[in-house]
C-alpha cells in the first residue's frame, strides 16, 4: 500500500515520499552505470575494466575543469582508447 498515493486524487505525494523522490534519479543512474564500468562486457577483467574506469575518471576530471561536455566526452573516449591500446600492446 506504499504506492497507493499514485492512484488517489491527491496531486502531491505524502511528505515522507516527497522527501525521498530527489534521490531516486541518482540512485537509478548509479545502478545502471556501475555494473557497466566494473564489468563492461559482462565479466570483470583487467583489459576490459581498467580502460572503462580510466575513461570515466578522465571524463570527470575534464568536466570539472572545463565544464564543457564535448571536451569531457571526447577526452574520456581518447583515454579509453589510449589505455586499451597500451594494455593490448603489453599483452
Amino acid at each position: 500500500m506504499r504506492a497507493a498515493f499514485l492512484v488517489t486524487a491527491r496531486s502531491e505525494p505524502p511528505a515522507r515520499v516527497a522527501r525521498l523522490l530527489p534521490h531516486v534519479g541518482p540512485a537509478v543512474l548509479g545502478a545502471f552505470t556501475l555494473p557497466a564500468l566494473l564489468a563492461p562486457r559482462g565479466t570483470a577483467s583487467v583489459t576490459e575494466t581498467v580502460p572503462a574506469l580510466v575513461a570515466a575518471a578522465a571524463a570527470w576530471v575534464l568536466w570539472r575543469r572545463t565544464e564543457r561536455l564535448p571536451v569531457a566526452l571526447f577526452g574520456g573516449l581518447g583515454a579509453c582508447w589510449l589505455v586499451g591500446g597500451l594494455l593490448a600492446a603489453v599483452r
